[in-house]
């Protein structure tokens, strides 16, 4: 999986994670936040490496189903992308370093 793949999927799982079932939560949090193969998955879980596969691709679908429905990422983004912007129009005038502190505390938080 690419970096930028996988910061998308760690985004949506943020976002979507207490809409999944329990099982879904629980081995998608490995495989992206412990990065944990799909081969020692299927044996941590018990099962099959083609059932740990066909559980992450379902689960990344509905992810993207609910990414497509309710579009949190997209809102974050954009949010995001302004911030970032307010701070570098903000690194022209060091007066104003403490909005660039605060608006820099609002991305650590996100």
């Amino acid at each position: 999986m690419k970096l930028e793949e996988s910061l998308r999927l760690s985004l949506l799982f943020d976002f979507y994670s207490p809409l999944l079932t329990e099982k879904q939560k629980s081995v998608m949090s490995d495989f992206v936040y412990r990065n944990i193969s799909i081969s020692e998955l299927g044996s941590l879980y018990k099962t099959s490496r083609q059932a740990i596969n066909d559980l992450i691709k379902r689960t990344t679908g509905i992810l993207e189903e609910y990414e497509k429905k309710l579009g949190l990422l997209k809102k974050f983004e954009k949010i995001r992308e302004k911030v970032e912007k307010s701070i570098s129009l903000l690194e022209i005038d060091a007066q104003k370093s403490q909005i660039k502190r605060e608006l820099n505390e609002v991305l650590e938080v996100m």
